[in-house]
């Protein structure tokens, strides 16, 4: 092997035309594919990959080239024909009449497998100087031989090559290909390639030689015997002589072939039978499985039946649990409001109570938190047992968001003497239930600090493996026996076994965190040492794969109105302390002990206690309206027009998110702030809640400074949103004024300019001039007064308001935007109008007139400078249908359900407020109708609004938001 290395290295940088293999042991490369796909593809491969030899080269039988180049073409030439047994047919094609020429005939009429074999191999040197053939058996149809090269080759194309050329040779002479069995390869590692060939001889056909030369010998003797003359005596038998032996040596090679039919026949015979019983054993075994299937079948039929029955009084069960659930869960918390609220504003002033009160005013506002504490992990153990939790899935960054959620515990253990400390960096982020794994750490660190005597530290470390990403909370507290290691995640178990119950504690925290975990697809794992401290290590996968859609939060559309409860008449009244001792009555009534311009708020609420405690919380700043139910609260809602609707979720009649529902299906109170109250404070009730329009969502028990917080801000957003709605209008109006006076400007000029030499006729002071030049100035003048009147009212029709709802021509109203906003429209955008419906619509024109604006100025700034935009109406029963489509870029699909929002624009920044559509929409609600948009990326944006034709309601229509009640039409919900 040391030998050959510098002989390798050498060969590797051989020129191509190095003299290593002769072309006359390649050219069945170039023959075989320039007659399979042609000399023009041939061509065409040979300039495409740039060889330095070319075809002329290695057509010249006594040419060379490297072994490299030779790899290189039989490597394109494999690639362009796309045969992975390219170069096996090119080797069969060696002996091929368009190959071999002449010399096929000759080695068919006198040569044989076994001579063709060994000449090969003896003149091996004489075309291949890189390899030599050693020949280990040459017998009767048999060879054994092998080729070492002393270049590696680089891959088994020459080999497969090689190994088609020793297969080929029996072909000459009609036979199969020989058989070629590869035992060892030098590609592949070996000492040599190793070749075993097994063939067919043709057939000794001696019978043409025998009668001729028993012919002559017969016409010898007849000469001899005088019976004719010599040379047509000996010509003429043995001419017979060879003809009898022809026919002889066919009827042998008919026999012999007719031979090999029959054992083929007897063959195919055997293969047939057993083919049959094949057939019969497949054909009984089916029979035998349809039979078990049919069997099969009727029990499973049945098995369904049963699990049918069992599926329905499961999710009848399911169903009377989840009630229970939400009872209980509203049972619980309502009266703990009451002691919640009680305490909080008994300990607003501190002053004028005796301090023992306000220490058992702190006690008990203490105990009252435990117990909510407490209450909320037995509902959440008991969702979690009743299959009935639901994740909202989100990336979270971990190390990030620990970082924000260890602020407060760190005040805490600063105040005990403790070192809180958070470890690692950024982590890939984790698909999670962000409040449930909120609540898993907090469980664990909070155990820390309970645990952990002063002077000792709390880590917590977060990394990440290929799989998962890794948080590990260490303390150097108690730590605990090894006994209690194997009980700390079950359910009500104490690492705390003494009687002294030192720390305290219900056992579900643990419980909850591993289950919540293992609902994420992690784990969490425990190692402690007496005296020394715990080390709590939780496991959350990467990726989305482990996300289970049968957990996945769904929204629900409507939350079954619960039943009438009872009364909570076993918790005493606590609202003696701010009503100075009377009883309140459970009717609902009306408080303006505020200013009388202070916002009115209307309060829902079933509960008599709660519905007075809050309207107490909100009357000193507020006007404050009742109703019992949500029934009464959308009635109360339509008639007194409130500035917001803070609501109970749970309430007989008509629960708080049917009551939302109702509301934002009315014009008046669509954009209606709602405050929901609930008891449910899990992720799913929240999430119902807001997707059906909440504006905000406060769970039961509340703070009273918290709610008056939440309103406030409410109100300013809603206050926020009228500006921001004026600022709209001005911006239609500047719009407007622009374009008017844009369009007066001409008119203007041309009046001046003809003012002038009419006002020179008229003083005499033009002398010679024309006699018609007065009336022609006049005319002039005339006719751009004309177009300023004109312009004038189109846009006075523009901005007509009506307090009532008048009659709208659509296509007027159309015209008269278009007219106004012609100056913004570019030469080459093409507008085409098609007006089909000609029965006015009832409504205010002036607000509708500003639908138009919107919507035919983004269709304007769509198309940019060339395009075309299309105005239609049309009748559709007793609908108005306005569409107006446009050529331009068209809306993203993530932009289309966005587009409604108020301050969602898909202008650049400063281009727009992004309140447009979201007022466009308003108004057309107000007038009975509906808007929808739909958009493809490059072809272009349709809007279609449509509007009843009769009148919907006969309320004033307000035009503007401006202050007071009618501020309230325009905003639509914010935030």
């Amino acid at each position: 092997m040391t030998q050959r290395l510098p002989a390798v290295k050498v060969q590797d940088v051989s020129p191509d035309n190095a003299p290593e293999v002769s072309v006359r042991a390649t050219s069945t490369l170039l023959l075989y594919f320039e007659h399979r796909y042609g000399a023009e593809r041939l061509a065409k491969v040979w300039r495409e990959h740039g060889f330095s030899l070319g075809l002329d080269y290695m057509r010249q039988p006594t040419n060379y080239v490297s072994l490299r180049f030779l790899e290189r073409a039989a490597a394109a030439l494999r690639e362009e024909s796309g045969d992975s047994r390219f170069m096996r047919e090119a080797g069969l094609f060696t002996a091929s009449p368009q190959a071999l020429g002449f010399v096929f005939y000759m080695l068919r009429a006198f040569g044989s497998p076994k001579a063709c074999y060994k000449q090969t191999i003896d003149f091996s040197p004489s075309y291949n100087r890189v390899g030599a053939f050693t020949v280990d058996l040459l017998e009767h149809k048999r060879l054994k031989l092998a080729y070492r090269s002393s270049i590696p080759e680089q891959n088994r194309n020459i080999c497969e090559l090689r190994m088609g050329q020793f297969a080929s040779f029996p072909t000459i002479w009609g036979l199969a290909p020989a058989e070629v069995r590869e035992t060892e390869c030098q590609v592949l590692g070996g000492e040599a390639c190793r070749y075993h060939l097994t063939w067919t001889d043709p057939p000794t056909l001696w019978g043409h030689y025998l009668g001729l030369l028993l012919g002559m010998v017969s016409g010898l003797l007849a000469t001899h015997l005088g019976w004719g003359d010599a040379l047509f005596s000996v010509a003429s038998l043995s001419m017979a002589g060879f003809a009898l032996g022809g026919w002889l040596d066919r009827r042998r090679e008919i026999k012999r072939k007719d031979e090999l039919l029959a054992a083929q026949a007897q063959a195919n015979m055997g293969s047939l039978r057993e083919l049959q019983q094949r057939y019969d054993e497949v054909f009984g075994s089916n029979v035998a499985l349809e039979d078990r299937v049919a069997a099969r079948t009727r029990e499973l039929s049945e098995a369904n039946a049963k699990l049918e029955a069992a599926l329905v009084k499961q999710r009848e069960q399911d169903r009377l649990k989840t009630e229970f659930f939400d009872n209980v869960s509203h049972e619980l918390r309502t009266p703990l409001t009451l002691i919640l609220l009680s305490l909080d504003a008994l300990q607003k002033e501190p002053e004028s109570l005796p301090t023992v009160v306000r220490q058992h005013l702190v006690t008990l506002d203490r105990s009252t938190q435990r117990l909510l504490r407490l209450i909320d992990n037995l509902l959440n153990l008991a969702q979690l047992e009743a299959g009935k939790v639901r994740l909202r899935y989100q990336p979270l960054e971990l190390h990030a968001f620990l970082s924000s959620q260890l602020l407060p515990f760190r005040t805490v253990a600063e105040k005990q003497g403790l070192t809180l400390t958070l470890e690692g960096g950024p982590v890939s982020p984790v698909h999670v239930d962000a409040e449930r794994i909120e609540g898993v750490f907090h469980n664990l660190v909070s155990n820390a600090l309970k645990f952990t005597p002063a002077g000792g530290s709390i880590a917590v470390r977060v990394r990440e493996d290929d799989t998962d990403v890794h948080v590990e909370v260490v303390d150097t507290g108690q730590g605990m026996a090894p006994a209690d290691l194997a009980v700390i995640f079950d359910r009500f178990a104490q690492a705390d076994t003494s009687g002294t119950r030192r720390f305290g504690g219900s056992g579900i925290g643990l419980a909850l965190v591993k289950e919540t975990l293992e609902l994420h697809s992690g784990g969490i794992e425990v190692s402690s040492t007496p005296g020394q401290g715990s080390s709590f290590r939780v496991r959350l996968p990467k990726g989305t794969q482990h996300l289970r859609e049968d957990l996945r939060e769904r929204r629900a559309t409507d939350l079954p109105t619960r039943r009438e409860r009872r009364s909570s008449g076993r918790f005493a009244t606590v609202l003696a302390a701010t009503v100075a001792g009377a009883q309140r009555p459970s009717e609902p009534q009306d408080h303006t002990r505020a200013d009388a311009k202070a916002p009115r708020i209307l309060v829902v609420e079933d509960d008599a206690e709660i519905r007075a405690f809050i309207a107490d919380i909100l009357a000193p700043g507020y006007r404050v309206l009742e109703a019992t139910n949500g029934e009464e609260g959308v009635r109360r809602a339509l008639e007194e027009r409130p500035d917001l609707v803070v609501s109970d979720v749970m309430m007989p009649v008509l629960s708080g998110l049917n009551l939302l529902v109702q509301l934002r299906s009315h014009a008046q109170t669509v954009d209606l702030p709602v405050i929901l109250l609930t008891a449910r404070q899990e992720v799913s009730a929240k999430v119902e809640a807001l997707g059906a329009g909440a504006n905000d969502y406060l769970g039961k028990p509340f703070s009273p400074r918290e709610l008056l917080a939440r309103v406030e801000t409410q109100l300013r957003l809603r206050e926020a949103a009228v500006r921001a709605a004026e600022n709209e209008r001005l911006a239609a109006i500047g719009l407007l004024t622009s374009g008017f006076a844009h369009e007066v400007r001409n008119p203007l000029n041309g009046l001046m300019n003809a003012l002038i030499p009419l006002k020179e006729v008229v003083q005499g002071k033009q002398t010679g001039g024309d006699p018609n030049l007065g009336p022609a100035m006049l005319e002039v003048m005339e006719e751009c007064g004309q177009r300023i009147r004109h312009l004038a009212e189109s846009l006075l029709s523009f901005v007509r308001t009506a307090e009532k709802p008048v009659s709208v021509r659509l296509d007027a109203a159309l015209d008269s935007t278009l007219s106004v906003l012609g100056w913004r429209i570019p030469p080459g955008v093409v507008v085409e109008r098609s007006y089909q419906c000609a029965e006015p619509i009832w409504g205010d024109p002036g607000t509708l007139n500003q639908v138009w604006l919107n919507l035919l100025d983004n269709a304007v700034r769509a198309v940019g400078d060339t395009g075309r935009v299309q105005v239609e109406t049309s009748q559709q029963g007793d609908e108005a249908v306005v569409t107006i489509v446009d050529t331009g870029v068209g809306i993203r699909p993530e932009d289309l359900e966005r587009l409604f929002q108020p301050f969602f624009s898909t202008r650049t920044a400063g281009e727009g407020t992004g309140l447009g559509l979201a007022l466009s929409r308003r108004i057309v609600l107000q007038h009975g109708g509906r808007i929808h948009i739909t958009s493809q990326m490059g072809q272009g944006t349709r809007v279609e609004v449509r509007l009843p034709l009769r009148p919907a309601h006969a309320e004033p229509l307000a035009s503007t938001p401006t202050t007071g009640a009618s501020r309230g039409r325009w905003s639509r919900r914010i935030g």
